[in-house]
């Protein structure tokens, strides 16, 4: 009987406590600790703080004891402020010894950190022999293996363009005003916080294709654009007319060779209702993507709990969870095996394996 991958989850918040979850569900994998920042949950058995039969695991914020427990890897599920105020703390548990999955906005880091964060985490990585890979709906799903993979049926390209269409209306008062939504304009245009948690991810997504392609941006421009409604939307609260509720972060790589217009654009929009999508985007496309070339081609993307009804979200034990944040979690537990197997330090996510390059003979290492 082969032995299951054993799993710290760092991290108790929504996408911990679904880890949680969809490990209970699995044969393949085994809890053996949880990481709290919440005294609250301390003491709680892991089970119980998601709505399921007790697992035997006790939550707790001891770190230097969940050092010591031996696991395969560590489902890192850290809030994320934008501020990469978690460069540390994934140091000290690569450094005693651990592999990291995440979905925080690390995806192919080599591409857009500095080198001293470079150089410190390899150096955490060769002292404990572990390996660090973050992966997540995006970026890395939709925009590095299933928008890039679809130039694989192109001869030339012009343009691409990928937009994220998220209804934030499940999220609570508190979590969007915090993120922009639901201010006045002036007031949302100071929200730090908004522009710097998309942009970590922006910048992911931009490099990545930068770096697939095999292109080189001549230059990257960012805009942040902050919609108000132009009615009274009473939920998830009330949002008064004139007040945000479309924030829109694009940035967008030139390749003056190609074109004068932007070669790769991604454009994350984050709205409140169905009314509030950009021009052109129809309710339940949540990506689209666009690619100008030589067949030129468009793809929706829905995601659903089902196809068969209207249902909004999954019920995973006394948690409702949005498609999305499904998907977010997905890959993060596939991709445990192959870092488990993974040789030391960081390992770059997951692409195409067959895919259009500005020059085709980049596409071989021979």
């Amino acid at each position: 009987m082969r032995k299951p991958y054993e799993i710290i989850i760092w991290g108790s918040g929504r996408l911990g406590a679904m880890g949680i979850w969809e490990i209970a569900q699995s044969e393949a994998l085994k809890l053996v600790g949880v990481r709290t920042y919440s005294d609250e949950k301390c003491g709680v058995d892991a089970g119980e703080l998601v709505g399921i039969e007790p697992m035997g695991v006790t939550i707790t914020n001891d770190v230097d004891a969940l050092l010591e427990i031996d696991c395969d890897c560590v489902l890192y599920s850290v809030l994320d402020l934008g501020t990469w105020h978690t460069d540390e703390e994934i140091f000290r548990i690569l450094a005693a010894g651990k592999n990291i999955v995440t979905m925080l906005p690390y995806q192919n880091a080599h591409l857009f950190r500095d080198k001293a964060f470079l150089t410190e985490l390899e150096s955490a990585c060769e002292k404990g022999g572990s390996t660090f890979y973050a992966d997540g709906i995006d970026p890395a799903l939709i925009n590095s293996r299933i928008l890039l993979g679809l130039t694989g049926g192109c001869s030339d390209i012009k343009s691409i363009k990928l937009q994220e269409n998220w209804d934030a209306a499940g999220l609570d008062e508190r979590t969007l005003k915090h993120i922009g939504l639901g201010l006045k304009p002036e007031v949302s245009e100071q929200t730090e916080s908004s522009n710097a948690l998309t942009m970590n991810y922006t910048t992911a997504v931009i490099r990545t294709a930068e770096d697939t392609l095999g292109v080189k941006y001549d230059r990257i421009e960012e805009v942040h654009e902050f919609a108000p409604t132009p009615f009274d939307i009473h939920e998830p609260f009330f949002i008064p007319a004139g007040s945000v509720a479309r924030l829109s972060h694009r940035t967008m790589g030139y390749v003056d060779s190609i074109g004068s217009k932007p070669f790769f654009t991604f454009e994350a929009n984050w709205v409140v209702g169905p009314d509030m999508l950009p021009e052109g985007v129809e309710p339940g496309q949540y990506y689209v993507a666009t690619i100008e070339g030589r067949p030129s081609m468009k793809m929706s993307l829905d995601l659903r709990v089902s196809n068969e009804n209207d249902e909004r979200f999954h019920q995973l034990g006394n948690m409702s969870a949005e498609p999305s944040y499904v998907a977010t979690l997905a890959p993060c537990l596939q991709a445990i095996p192959h870092v488990v197997a993974a040789p030391a330090g960081l390992m770059p996510t997951f692409g195409p394996s067959l895919h259009w390059k500005q020059d085709l003979r980049d596409n071989t290492t021979r």
